[in-house]
């Protein structure tokens, strides 16, 4: 196991790629270090947009990685976080869900969740994860309502965002791993 080797959980954040990269800088997190937090106040998403990230209701996440070889390929992580998002929400609701590339995941055509890959010039890269868990319509703005879905919406059942940050973390593991056999 990589990804999960140690996690660090907070309430409320700027943004948990802002944390990772704070912990790197501090030599706090090495690779497969996880942050999880509640909420976001600037989470992001592709260059220029933002990730709306109320608390309590979606998994605002990040991975700490180092592959050793050609760390500068986020596309392929990119599509690698997004196979573990897709498998991940086929385990738990049954559905299977759709990327977008280059850095959506789709649940009947609205978006469930978006991936957002930074490269450092230490060689860490951060996949950042944001996936919209217990949301109710209600809950999204105006302007992202018609095109925003979350797990809770697409199946009508209640999840627990520590319980699908448990399975997400595990299948991503697996996914980083079969990545990284590959490109050797």
């Amino acid at each position: 196991m990589i990804i999960g080797n140690k996690i660090f959980r907070y309430p409320i954040i700027d943004s948990t790629n802002n944390e990772a990269k704070r912990l790197i800088v501090s030599g706090q997190a090495l690779e497969g270090t996880v942050i999880v937090a509640d909420e976001q106040t600037s989470g992001r998403g592709k260059p220029g947009s933002s990730w709306f990230s109320p608390a309590g209701v979606g998994l605002y996440f990040s991975a700490v990685v180092k592959p050793y070889k050609n760390p500068a390929d986020l596309t392929r992580l990119t599509l690698v976080a997004a196979a573990a998002v897709v498998e991940t929400i086929k385990e738990l609701t049954s559905l299977t869900a759709a990327i977008k590339q280059p850095n959506d995941v789709l649940l009947d055509g609205k978006k469930v969740c978006g991936i957002l890959c930074e490269k450092l010039t230490s060689g860490f890269v951060i996949i950042g994860i944001g996936l919209n868990v217990s949301h109710e319509a209600v809950d999204f703005p105006k302007e992202l309502a018609a095109q925003a879905t979350s797990l809770h919406l697409a199946v009508g059942q209640t999840f627990v965002v520590s319980e699908v940050q448990q399975t997400l973390t595990k299948v991503l593991d697996r996914h980083y791993l079969a990545y990284l056999q590959e490109i050797c």
